[in-house]
């Protein structure tokens, strides 16, 4: 599975592209713009409405035509399985799609579930992709790996 690091967008530090998903870090209100040239037409926010005011985030999203959509992929430290699922459920293979959190570390553990679960990739490969693609928390490994056993 073909991933790399993206450099050249406006005020963000970290993005990656896996496939056709756009997986970053939290953009700079001057990132969108060249986020929606990506031929990004859903965005995708997995960090908690309460963590800083996104309004003027979803402003210049729907003003760019895209979609929004925001929920928590992480509550209390802890991966939500469900939330991993719903996400995962939501993509498909031809569709760009942009993923953010904070640090792109939320993202990173979710990954982990999406390759294993829906992708059918070994589940070591998985990891290796999601850390070169914003993923430091170890705890996060444990715990995808502990989302995947269960779904089984």
């Amino acid at each position: 599975m073909a991933s790399n690091r993206i450099t050249d967008i406006p005020g963000l530090m970290h993005l990656w592209k896996v496939d056709n998903l756009y997986l970053a870090g939290q953009p700079s209100a001057n990132s969108w713009e060249s986020i929606k040239e990506l031929g990004v037409s859903k965005v995708i926010n997995l960090r908690d409405e309460n963590e800083m005011d996104f309004s003027g985030e979803i402003k210049a999203i729907k003003e760019l035509g895209m979609e929004y959509e925001q929920f928590p992929i992480v509550k209390g430290g802890a991966l939500l399985a469900d939330n991993c699922e719903r996400l995962s459920q939501m993509l498909n293979d031809t569709e760009p799609h942009f993923i953010h959190c904070g640090s792109a570390n939320r993202v990173g553990g979710w990954l982990i579930t999406y390759l294993t679960k829906h992708k059918g990739m070994d589940f070591e490969e998985a990891v290796e992709i999601a850390q070169e693609n914003g993923l430091s928390n170890p705890g996060f490994i444990d715990q995808a790996e502990e989302i995947i056993k269960n779904s089984n």
